[in-house]
């Protein structure tokens, strides 16, 4: 089975945690083969037009809103947060993100909600999703691959949590057989 193209392949997530999974692939650092095909990493918002697009595809975003510079390094920024936060080899730090929030109380409860031009509301609907899958306790089931040739952001589906590769049999298989080659390359007198 081939790796999954794009992260919008990826079906039967959680709304949120799709939106967060989706976000945080547009960055796909793949660099290996897997079954005769070469992935290559890309940046899926290399321009604001990238970003509007994305945007707009995810319903985040209505038509006719420009996407600026200033946008497309806050959503560069926000993506490396999350991409960090996300590492398994426990190496993220603590990110500070720059939204105008406010928060809006009602019968319901509280709700941060905010303030700025479309595309930056756009971005924080991201943050708020991250904020919601940490509060309903699935955030721990969101994960980077540690493959330093792979490194895409997977949903751990098994049953205890503790998947550690996106694809146990492309990933797992080849760093686990890199690390076997090392141990024998150092045991050879």
């Amino acid at each position: 089975m081939l790796p999954p193209a794009r992260p919008e392949e990826v079906t039967d997530l959680p709304e949120d945690i799709a939106l967060l999974h989706h976000f945080a692939n547009t960055e796909d650092l793949r660099g290996f083969v897997a079954h005769g095909q070469r992935l290559t990493a890309h940046d899926v918002l290399a321009t604001p037009a990238d970003l509007e697009r994305w945007l707009r595809e995810h319903d985040l975003l209505g038509p006719g809103e420009p996407v600026g510079d200033a946008h497309l390094a806050r959503a560069h920024a926000l993506r490396a947060a999350l991409r960090d936060a996300l590492r398994q080899d426990g190496e993220a730090g603590e990110v500070l993100l720059d939204f105008p929030w406010q928060v809006k109380l009602t019968a319901l409860g509280a709700q941060p909600v905010v303030c700025g031009d479309p595309v930056t509301t756009a971005l924080a609907r991201i943050v708020v999703a991250a904020l919601t899958v940490t509060a309903n306790g699935t955030w721990h089931r969101l994960k980077m691959c540690p493959a330093s040739d792979c490194q895409w952001v997977f949903y751990d589906r098994s049953r205890p949590g503790r998947a550690r590769w996106c694809s146990p049999l492309l990933c797992g298989n080849r760093m686990k057989t890199q690390a076997y080659r090392r141990r024998g390359a150092t045991q050879t007198p």
